[in-house]
């Protein structure tokens, strides 16, 4: 039976008010109220773990979402919203709140359900032996002239956002796709990149924008968010996030550019009245296990013992890629450069955080969800690189392991990219127009990410992936 939008909506309040019932409050800071602390957490599991039978029941979920509109409405304010949220720093808490009303509203329909997440490096060699590119999963390519989706959950969709048409997908690569990044190069970004603003243009420019072309047709475009892929494509960046916040202590860092200028923590969430976030702010989403934000990852560290204090450790500078202080972020469509100083933040941002209850966490030291192969991987870069490329790539890994255990080196400059670690594809122009973005700085950044990879590739690294 169809389930009205109006009784989700209504279904929606009750669920919103009951996630965030707390078990006591965590102690409030003057001037600044603290979320509740969730009383019930869910999982979000990586989507290779899944059985047939779990990815049927997904695909019901996600196919009455679509019989009573809600995948043409995500589809639609994604597009509506696109140029403010991307580009800069709100790219993040965007798509977490995104993510989570989908989520939220797919739970209506099935309580049990909860949105995985597709960790795409783990297949960067190839990934047309991706498990979840399956009949049983996401599907495979489109087929025929409009190439369409055939098989997978969404299977023979029909979309009437921004027209009616086909769910389509189109490899990027004449039938296959290119090489997405490796974990290598998302660990580094982890350990290395000590801003949100650094951090996000890591990802944005790599692993995001990789997948949403490797997949192609209508996850090339705006209103990509109708594809399921989307859903759990984002649900691994929001995870890789949380990583980089548990590494770095930084729960509360939103520096950079935010999508009205400056960067705050109380800046709203761009929003868009086919899905409603009701006013939250970039806060209220900052910290997993707090609030309406009830889930974790299953290879992710847990929810911080107490809500985190005002601030993050923001640098005044935020450095680049073979760049130190440079200045400015990449640019949304609606967004000037950035001017000397402009990244700056209040001082009540700025200043580091008190020593808490959750200093000592441990830190994630990989992209990668595989623990094993994290710990292969973390030994193995250990053991290969010499301390100045420990230092500049892999800082978290300073202490890790003895130093002893490190053999001399000295990097190789080679102009090209190889094996063993595929090198990473290049955004494509119209990607990178399409967003809005600075081309020269994408073209930086990608090169750092080929440094990365030189690097190992010309050290004894052996990749376990």
């Amino acid at each position: 039976m169809k389930i009205g939008i109006s009784l989700v909506f209504a279904a929606l309040v009750s669920l919103s008010q009951g996630q965030g019932q707390a078990q006591g409050q965590t102690p409030a800071q003057p001037g600044r109220s603290t979320p509740a602390t969730c009383t019930s957490m869910r999982t979000r599991r990586n989507a290779a773990s899944l059985s047939p039978q779990e990815w049927q029941s997904i695909g019901n979920v996600v196919n009455r979402m679509a019989q009573d509109g809600w995948i043409g409405r995500f589809g639609a304010s994604h597009d509506r919203l696109f140029s403010r949220v991307h580009g800069n720093t709100c790219f993040f808490p965007f798509h977490r709140r995104y993510i989570l009303e989908y989520e939220n509203i797919g739970r209506t329909y099935d309580p049990n359900f909860v949105v995985p997440y597709w960790d795409a490096t783990q297949s960067a060699r190839n990934p047309m032996a991706d498990p979840l590119l399956s009949a049983n999963a996401l599907g495979t390519n489109g087929q025929g002239g409009n190439n369409c989706l055939a098989d997978g959950i969404q299977g023979n969709s029909q979309l009437t956002y921004p027209n009616q048409h086909c769910l389509r997908r189109v490899y990027d690569n004449n039938g296959s796709i290119k090489q997405w990044y490796a974990p290598e190069v998302i660990s580094s970004y982890i350990q290395s990149d000590t801003s949100l603003a650094r951090f996000r243009e890591d990802i944005e420019y790599s692993l995001h924008g990789a997948v949403h072309l490797g997949m192609g047709g209508d996850m090339d475009s705006g209103y990509a968010a109708q594809d399921f892929s989307f859903m759990v494509h984002h649900a691994n960046l929001d995870r890789l996030w949380w990583d980089w916040q548990n590494t770095h202590n930084s729960f509360m860092m939103y520096d950079g550019n935010g999508s009205n200028g400056p960067a705050s923590l109380s800046d709203t969430i761009p929003e868009d009245s086919s899905v409603p976030f009701n006013g939250a702010t970039v806060e209220s989403v900052m910290v997993l296990g707090y609030g309406n934000v009830c889930y974790t990852y299953d290879s992710s560290p847990s929810p911080p013992q107490s809500y985190p204090a005002a601030g993050g450790g923001v640098p005044a500078n935020n450095a680049s890629p073979q760049q130190p202080q440079q200045q400015g972020q990449g640019q949304g469509q609606n967004q000037q450069p950035q001017q000397q100083g402009q990244n700056q933040q209040p001082a009540q941002q700025q200043q580091q955080q008190q020593p808490s209850p959750n200093s000592n966490r441990r830190p994630v030291l990989s992209g990668s969800s595989n623990m094993a192969n994290r710990i292969l991987e973390n030994s193995g870069i250990q053991g290969a690189l010499g301390s100045d490329a420990i230092s500049r790539f892999f800082p978290g890994l300073n202490g890790w392991r003895s130093p002893a255990r490190r053999r001399s080196y000295q990097e190789k400059k080679v102009p090209g990219c190889g094996e063993p670690i595929p090198f990473p594809p290049r955004l494509t122009p119209e990607w990178v127009k399409m967003h809005g973005y600075d081309a020269d700085r994408v073209e930086m950044f990608h090169k750092h990410a080929c440094e990365i990879v030189e690097v190992l590739n010309n050290s004894t690294y052996k990749s376990p992936y």
